[in-house]
């Protein structure tokens, strides 16, 4: 077709062939009352090609993808048309011969009808696996060049900053200098953590975790790190559960979180084991953003709606990964629970959800 016709005239030329063989089998075949209805029949089934001009816009297809729909609803009624003759070529050599010109029509208008609406998902289908996996290439990139590139150069500006720094001593600089370290350690911290968000991805193994154990270490470690954070647990004597391993990184950027973006906060973690294996981390400190729980309970991110870092999506996309789920829930009287819910059992589809879960405890 040219570069200027657009696609849907492609189907409204299928739904005119279909309506034409209608109208045609009503005026040649005689005003019956069966007759009558065989024609309504074809003309109804052409209708379903017209109704998709007007519906083609919403199904966001690419243009290219527009016209191949195009194609395979003609190849579809090509095909039943065909699949018809063969019919009745059997039926006649049987001596039951049906009306050849209406079993053609219909079986064209029917094979329209299906191939109109049936090549619609198709397409779409096949556009989304092929964005599907240019985006895992793309996301494969992102990760080397985070990896090296980026986290290179980081390391490079910070070795020129404290020479700068021991050449020049004045309090002035001691500040600017602080100043610039801090930006570049965030973002070098930031390209290490989507490092991280890309790694989950990259394994789809299932391990044995001791939940108590992960706790426990990640508990001790960030009170060595922060000796001002109060860090209450409430755990069994052991809690082994089989799943993805990027749980511990989960719990470890929940339990962060809570102490990093809060000050003189209070976190009491628990875990228990009831039909699943629960995960708890609930501090007193401001609590997360309405909007970002609302992006994160979407599973996207917009230009207007969007979470200030990679640490959320890191516990929601692990806990993904192991087959869980996890609510960012407010936490009474304030702050935030983080609630992660494990499969006793490995889950073989790996789904997990999101709940905002503001008026649960």
């Amino acid at each position: 077709m040219g570069p200027h016709v657009p696609p849907r005239y492609g189907f409204a030329a299928l739904g005119g062939c279909c309506f034409g063989l209608g109208v045609l089998h009503l005026t040649h075949a005689g005003p019956t009352v069966g007759i009558a209805l065989e024609s309504v029949l074809i003309l109804g089934l052409s209708g379903v090609a017209f109704y998709t001009v007007r519906d083609l816009p919403r199904w966001g297809i690419s243009r290219s993808g527009q016209w191949r729909a195009v194609r395979i609803g003609a190849g579809t009624a090509l095909g039943f048309t065909g699949l018809a003759a063969v019919v009745w070529l059997i039926w006649l050599i049987g001596h039951h011969a049906f009306k050849l010109p209406f079993l053609l029509s219909f079986a064209a208008s029917l094979g329209t009808a299906v191939g109109s609406r049936g090549s619609l998902y198709a397409v779409k289908a096949d556009e989304q696996l092929t964005e599907a996996q240019e985006l895992a290439t793309l996301l494969s990139i992102n990760d080397r060049v985070l990896r090296h590139n980026i986290r290179n150069e980081l390391s490079v500006a910070l070795g020129y900053l404290t020479e700068i720094e021991a050449a020049d001593d004045s309090p002035e600089t001691r500040a600017q200098v602080a100043t610039i370290r801090d930006h570049l350690e965030s973002l070098l911290d930031t390209s290490e953590r989507t490092r991280r968000l890309a790694s989950i991805w990259q394994t789809d193994a299932r391990c044995s975790v001791d939940l108590v154990t992960v706790v426990e270490e990640e508990v001790a470690q960030l009170t060595a790190e922060a000796p001002d954070a109060t860090i209450r647990t409430e755990l069994p004597e052991r809690c082994v559960v089989r799943t993805h391993p990027s749980v511990r990184v989960a719990f470890e950027e929940a339990l962060r979180n809570a102490v990093e973006h809060n000050d003189d906060v209070t976190v009491t973690v628990r875990v228990w084991r009831d039909d699943a294996v629960h995960l708890v981390v609930a501090d007193d400190g401001r609590g997360i953003p309405r909007i970002e729980r609302r992006t994160l309970r979407n599973s996207e991110e917009t230009p207007l709606e969007h979470t200030e870092g990679v640490g959320l999506w890191l516990i929601y996309w692990a806990v993904n990964r192991a087959g869980g789920t996890v609510e960012f829930a407010e936490n009474e009287p304030g702050g935030t629970a983080v609630r992660i819910r494990l499969p006793d059992r490995p889950d073989s589809d790996g789904s997990a959800g999101v709940d905002s879960g503001e008026d649960r405890r």
